[in-house]
């Protein structure tokens, strides 16, 4: 049986502690970003802090723990960026308030989104499953997609389907990471500013129309 000196998670967490333990994330991201998921292991986050090896591992007993508090530190830090952008957004001004939203969480916590592109693709469990499946936005999905279906019942989005749209919308916002990576110099207002033009268009009430039908499958002859 454990007992509380002996067992880190039992141990009681000091402001010292809580620290050091923030620290250990902030290398982790550091190294993440600057040498990969593979290269960011424990010693490395050790040398970035300047202490033993069996300092972090008082702390996080193994890699795992501590990628597992990087996202934690992450996902904490946007929902209360998206939390203070949108809690007054209204039906009206939710494609642009959130696009917005997202698009100067990038510019501000950009190391954060790279840190996170590189977790969620390599950091896996025993039998190689990603430990970060396609569940993990289902609760910004679902809010989008609540958003966009307020919109239309309020007559100021269009005729489409919000679950679609809500799928779009995020996976535009996805590959402006990627654009990241590969242009660090992109003008991310510009290209939120377009993103934004384009999804309005997308979600504008129109007169007339009519939903988005694909055309009829062509029999093989």
């Amino acid at each position: 049986m454990s007992t509380n000196g002996s067992d880190p998670a039992l141990r009681p967490s000091t402001f010292t502690q809580l620290r050091r333990r923030a620290q250990f994330v902030d290398c982790a991201i550091d190294a993440i970003v600057e040498l990969g998921y593979q290269g960011a292991s424990v010693a490395e986050v050790a040398r970035r802090a300047g202490v033993s090896k069996g300092v972090v591992t008082y702390h996080f007993a193994a890699k795992d723990d501590l990628i597992m508090a990087v996202v934690s530190r992450v996902f904490d830090s946007v929902a209360e960026h998206l939390r203070a952008r949108l809690t007054d957004t209204t039906p009206q001004a939710f494609v642009a308030d959130y696009i917005g939203a997202w698009v100067d969480y990038y510019r501000t916590r950009t190391r954060y989104m790279l840190a996170m592109r590189d977790i969620w693709s390599s950091f896996r469990d025993e039998s190689g499953r990603q430990r970060l499946g396609p569940d993990t936005g289902a609760d910004e999905l679902a809010m989008i997609e609540h958003a966009l279906r307020l919109g239309q019942e309020r007559g100021c989005r269009g005729p489409f389907s919000a679950r679609v749209m809500a799928v779009t919308m995020k996976g535009a916002l996805d590959r402006l990471l990627g654009l990241l990576v590969a242009e660090p110099d992109l003008d991310l207002h510009a290209y939120g500013a377009e993103l934004i033009a384009l999804f309005e268009r997308a979600t504008g009430p129109a007169e007339s129309s009519t939903p988005a039908q694909l055309p009829p499958v062509r029999q093989e002859t």
